[in-house]
This record gives C-alpha cells, structure tokens and sequence, in this order.
C-alpha cells in the first residue's frame, strides 16, 4: 500500500486509482520530465523477477492506440513495479454504473475499438482473459484503452491457455474447464456489450460454480427484451459471440467487428433517410399558385375556375360563386 506524496525511485504518487486480484494501481508523476504516469504494483513482491516481468514483457509486445501502452519496469528498494501509460478518463464500469446503459450509437463506436484491440492482440497470439467493463478505460477524447493484461498469456506452443483466472461472470464455459481460447476473449466481449447495452449481466450468482453451470446450457435472455433500443441484429450479433460451444461462436474477433460494422452502417443509413425525409417536410412550404383568371370572352361559356357552363352573360359562376370578369 502506497501512500500520497511517497517517491518510489523518480516517480511521485499522486493518488490511487484501483486495485485487482493481481495488484493496485496509482497515479504518480515522473519528477524529472514532470509526465502523469499509472504505477501497478504486483501484489506478490516476493516471486521471482522473471515471473513478475511476464505482464510487462507481454505489454511491451504490443503496439496499439486502443491498448494502455507499457513504459518500463522497475525495481526500487525491493519494490518491484509496472510504469504504464495513464489514461485520463473513466472506465466502462463506472460509466454504466452512473448512466446504467449506453447509448447503442455510441457503444458501437467502443465495441469496434475493443475489437481493435483484441484484433490486434489476437493477431499477436495474445489472449487477454479478463475483458469486462473495468479494463476497458475511456479516455477524455472517448477512445477505448483496453488495460490489465496481468492474466494474459501468450498461445504459442499451446493452442489453450491452462489456468482458469478471470471474473466468473464474463468468463466462457471452456474457460471454467481451464481451456480458454481466443474465442474466450470473444464471448468475454459478447458478456460486456450485453451489460452495457442491456443494463444488467446476462446471469450472475455469487457461486463461481453456478455461473459456470449457466454459461454451459446458454439460457440467456436476448438483450433487445431489457432494451428496445437495441436492434434485433445487434441483439443476434451478442448472442452469436456468447454462444457456449465453440462452433456456434464467431470464429475470429474480425467476424465480430465485421457484422457491428454493418449495423453501424445500417443505422448511419437510417438515420441520412430520417435526416432527408425531416428536411422534405420541414422544407420552404410550396403554395400552389392560384389558376391564372384570363378575361372572360362573350363567347367563353364554361367558368374558368370549376370549368362547368354558364351564362355568357353572367359575373359570377353560379355553380362556384368565382368572379369571371
């Protein structure tokens, strides 16, 4: 536990941000270029360095706009610590909690970042195993930074990653068996854009054991049913990246991206359709000129203005009760 004002090597903490299963984060500054940075301090100081610089070594693999970027990694007075980008903003987490669902418009926007990231992680044979709300951070010019790659693991050698970490209720069911894929990252995504768009998860139980039962049999309530506002293809879209067996799930986070891109440009559509069917009807009013009144002729027996036969002598129609002049 850090304190405010402490100095750790160059770097001053300035506050705490949060703390996870793996460790706490702060925001400090680096006294010698006066930069905002966000220290992670690993709960479990006492492993071997080579363990503790697996996170970082892992980070600093990865080069994206949409993923926190790692500086360093440094050890001070036996402290071992992660120097990692600071992200001035909110995370999805807190964003939900206060706003309880997202605006669908702008949660497609996100979720494509999101698959940005995972894309790009994926394409490193990286899997996150630990996608949900709070490590999804949204900046102050509302870009996504995926952060907390501490349960990440490289799929090199094996095609599966062994262990079972991460958060019950966004963890897919082969991951519950210790089998987690890059499609686990996926169902992991479907589970967050469920909750944000819907308000709520798709199941929860305070028993690990039971939601792992829940993810199995699959029996979920489409997220269009708690909000109207999502479109029955976005709805089918979440599903498809929830499903519980592996071949019914999208094969690759780009299927994921491919299929909200059309909905994002389905709506983008829609929305040019209303855009010019408002501007027709609100447009200048068009008054329809009034049929010109020609001098009437002795010899002119039909009335200008209904067109039915009247008196060459008459003034006005009698049938419409029009001037003839």
């Amino acid at each position: 536990m850090l304190f405010k004002g402490q100095k750790i090597g160059k770097y001053q903490v300035l506050e705490a941000i949060g703390s996870g299963g793996f460790g706490s984060v702060y925001l400090a500054k680096d006294t010698w270029i006066g930069k905002h940075v966000a220290l992670k301090i690993p709960h479990k100081q006492g492993e071997d360095v080579e363990k503790l610089l697996k996170e970082p070594r892992l980070l600093a693999a990865l080069d994206h706009p949409h993923i926190v970027t790692v500086i360093t990694a440094e050890k001070t007075n036996e402290l071992f610590y992660i120097v990692m980008e600071y992200v001035d903003g909110t995370s999805l987490e807190q964003l939900i909690r206060k706003q309880r669902k997202l605006d669908v418009k702008q949660g497609l926007i996100w979720f494509l970042q999101i698959c940005d990231a995972l894309g790009y992680a994926h394409g490193k044979k990286v899997i996150h195993r630990d996608i949900r709300p709070a490590n999804v951070l949204i900046s102050q010019d509302h870009l996504v930074k995926v952060t907390d790659f501490g349960t990440s693991r490289f799929l090199i050698e094996n095609q599966f990653a062994s262990t079972r970490v991460g958060s019950p209720p966004y963890m897919a069911p082969e991951h519950f068996s210790g089998r987690a894929t890059l499609q686990s990252d996926i169902y992991s995504l479907g589970v967050l854009m469920y909750e944000c768009l819907a308000g709520r998860l798709p199941f929860f139980d305070t028993n690990p054991a039971k939601v792992a039962q829940m993810a199995r049999e699959g029996n979920v309530k489409a997220p269009h049913h708690h909000n109207s506002a999502i479109p029955l293809e976005l709805s089918q879209v979440i599903l498809k990246s929830m499903a519980p067996a592996l071949s019914q799930r999208y094969a690759a986070v780009e299927d994921v991206a491919t299929a909200l891109r059309k909905i994002q440009a389905s709506q983008s559509q829609s929305s040019q359709d209303l855009a010019h069917l408002v501007e027709v009807e609100s447009g200048p009013v068009v008054v329809a000129a009034t049929p010109r009144r020609e001098t009437r002729h002795m010899g002119n027996l039909f009335c200008w203005n209904c067109g039915r036969p009247i008196s060459k002598r008459t003034q006005s129609c009698p049938h419409c009760d029009v001037q003839q002049y």
